[in-house]
């Protein structure tokens, strides 16, 4: 049976980094948000393998890094650890107000898989046709 894959969005934690947000994928959201520290605000369940979850990953990242550069610093993060195995990688971005971010970053997920899958991804907040 093939691994299942979801990609989220989440935010910090961790004392002063309320503003820091994350994406990623995961195949067990609950677990991941313990060990990187983080509340899952959006979890695209829309279940894919891995290759497409880090392609759409990927094209998240990228805009994120185009609108919200530079990276935030995070607490027990790449930095702090020096590279050696951090909890937390360097996929952190810093955005107040965080809707911002977190409506730039839907839209780009659900662009990408719609690009990908050719069907629109369906969630309460993005009403986008791929028609219009």
């Amino acid at each position: 049976m093939k691994k299942l894959y979801t990609i989220y969005i989440g935010r910090s934690n961790y004392h002063k980094e309320f503003c820091c947000h994350t994406i990623g994928i995961t195949r067990d959201i609950e677990n991941r948000a313990v060990t990187k520290g983080f509340t899952p605000l959006y979890v695209f369940t829309q279940r894919m393998t891995r290759a497409d979850a880090q392609s759409i990953e990927g094209y998240a990242h990228t805009i994120a890094d185009r609108y919200f550069e530079p990276r935030a610093v995070v607490k027990n993060g790449w930095f702090d650890r020096s590279g050696a195995r951090p909890n937390r990688t360097k996929d952190w971005w810093y955005c107040s107000p965080s809707k911002e971010f977190i409506a730039t970053i839907m839209t780009a997920i659900s662009e990408c898989y719609a690009k990908r899958f050719k069907v629109e991804l369906q969630h309460p907040h993005y009403t986008q046709s791929l028609d219009e």
